[in-house]
């Protein structure tokens, strides 16, 4: 099985980052105007076959690569090269292994929220593979 999402960065025309937890508590009634452009985050899973629970982790824009036995030991680890990706994994608890694919064409840093844009075509990925593989193991997603 193959999943695709993708995600758009954004400009930020007023505010900011002021609609982001704390710093809308210092700012009452803060707003923030931004415009999605066309530079997307992007994420792919690929499966593995049955019985294969490895799970590698590639980030293609940052050239960084980790790789993972099992779900579990993904989640004993201490240190990792893409911090971000665990802790999303960890919320969605996939099953089963799994290559994970991203690529961004937002400079890291750029300040075009690259970093969300991410975080959200990550997580549209996983919830997708989450639903597929209950509907593949006969079970309701509902």
């Amino acid at each position: 099985m193959r999943i695709e999402s993708k995600a758009p960065t954004r400009v930020d025309l007023a505010g900011g980052t002021l609609d982001i937890w704390p710093l809308y508590l210092f700012h009452p009634g803060a707003v923030t105007v931004n415009a999605a452009i066309t530079r997307y985050a992007s994420c792919r899973i690929e499966t593995l076959a049955l019985g294969d629970n490895r799970i590698r982790l590639i980030s293609r824009d940052t050239q960084r690569e980790e790789s993972f036995g099992s779900f579990a030991e993904l989640v004993q680890g201490k240190r990792y090269k893409l911090r971000c990706w665990p802790k999303l994994q960890n919320f969605f608890q996939p099953r089963g292994g799994f290559t994970l694919t991203t690529d961004s064409e937002a400079p890291a840093g750029a300040g075009i929220g690259g970093s969300s844009a991410m975080a959200v075509a990550i997580c549209a990925a996983l919830d997708r593979y989450n639903r597929c593989g209950q509907e593949q193991r006969g079970l309701d997603s509902h």
